[in-house]
């Protein structure tokens, strides 16, 4: 045999792997043609639309002004292709700058900022009565786990990251069950494919597909769809301006509960002016102030290695300084929405690239939260 009888045989070998593989695992070829996340991808999912009401509530201009950061922080913005920063003071914008195509009306994806809406839409459905305890065991509302484990599992372990499920959250490993999330086409069946292997409330594990339990969870309690949810409950009341998204698994299906909502950075910081206002908006009580507290509150259980986390409540981080904790919504390549509340102030940051690959504490917040604590 020769070598040109060789590379063809090998050839052939790929393609079929290929096939094979793809056979097994449809969202493979999705995942291997887009190769890698990007704030954009809305552009290739599916999904259903955020209505706003008319025009919303433009933010008033203060006449107040931040001034730029230090030139190592600007540099920072450049090398992580931010493409947003925002910041208000007292509910009037003190700071905005666009880089690149961006602009005060282009949309951006937040990754998992996506799962601190969730959070805050569980507060209002508690309010609502939709949800009766956060102790409830979850196979109330899924009867596919009624005679399981699983089913054990109560909200606030979901909420919590200490579900004690299989997750594997891996973003870089396209045959990983976050990429199966992220591409797929059956939410649904990915989510509840889990198995519990270990007590729930033991550990804290940070695992998507515990968000996409939480959504499936909700859109039933609720009965009726997040984006829908979210519309009626947050994004009309905080007076949003522009429309936003939420990707879904396929055409008319189900939201991606770990990720993928997509709106502007000015109406992105409206979330965080209504956690420092602590639930009020506009004299209505929106979120209970007390369930806000235990949202932003770190649970301090231990990780796999037995250290506490102190720094993740129900599905929002906070930040320790010298200077204070300061709460923050987090996505993947450092989106971020923070609560200064030393200075009344709530700092948006949106981009392309984070400082690091951690699941947390990105450099870009730092050194952006210092920026903001320092004028």
């Amino acid at each position: 045999m020769d070598k040109r009888q060789i590379k063809l045989g090998l050839y052939g070998f790929l393609v079929m792997l290929l096939i094979s593989m793809v056979t097994l695992k449809p969202y493979l070829g999705r995942a291997l043609y887009h190769n890698f996340a990007t704030i954009y991808d809305y552009k290739f999912f599916d999904n259903r639309e955020i209505p706003v009401q008319a025009a919303g509530q433009p933010w008033p201009i203060s006449a107040h002004r931040l001034t730029d950061p230090d030139a190592e922080t600007q540099k920072l913005l450049s090398d992580t292709k931010t493409t947003a920063v925002v910041v208000l003071e007292n509910g009037q914008i003190v700071y905005e700058k666009y880089f690149g195509s961006a602009g005060a009306n282009v949309v951006s994806g937040s990754f998992s900022m996506a799962k601190s809406i969730v959070a805050m839409l569980y507060g209002i459905a508690l309010q609502d009565g939709r949800i009766k305890s956060l102790s409830e065991p979850i196979s109330h509302y899924l009867p596919e786990w009624e005679d399981r484990d699983e089913g054990k599992i109560t909200i606030e372990n979901l909420l919590s990251m200490s579900s004690g499920l299989n997750w594997n959250e891996s973003y870089w490993n396209p045959f990983s069950i976050t990429a199966e999330a992220y591409y797929g086409k059956d939410l649904r069946m990915t989510a509840l494919r889990q198995q519990s292997i270990e007590e729930p409330g033991k550990h804290f594990h940070y695992q998507s597909g515990a968000v996409q339990l939480l959504g499936l969870i909700l859109s039933r309690a609720v009965n009726q769809n997040l984006a829908t949810y979210f519309s009626k409950k947050l994004w009309i009341p905080l007076g949003a301006e522009t429309e936003a998204l939420w990707s879904l698994d396929h055409p008319d299906g189900m939201e991606k509960a770990f990720c993928c909502v997509t709106a502007t950075a000015r109406d992105f910081a409206r979330l965080g002016e209504l956690i420092r206002l602590q639930g009020n908006w506009q004299g209505k009580q929106l979120i209970s102030s007390d369930y806000l507290q235990k949202m932003l509150t770190p649970k301090n259980l231990p990780d796999e290695k037995g250290k506490p986390v102190d720094n993740y409540g129900y599905l929002w981080w906070t930040l320790t300084t010298p200077q204070g904790k300061f709460p923050y919504a987090l996505g993947f390549m450092g989106q971020f929405v923070a609560i200064l509340p030393q200075k009344n102030r709530v700092l948006v940051r949106l981009g392309m690239k984070s400082g690091n690959d951690e699941v947390s504490d990105p450099p870009e917040l730092h050194a952006l939260v210092n920026w903001a604590l320092g004028q």
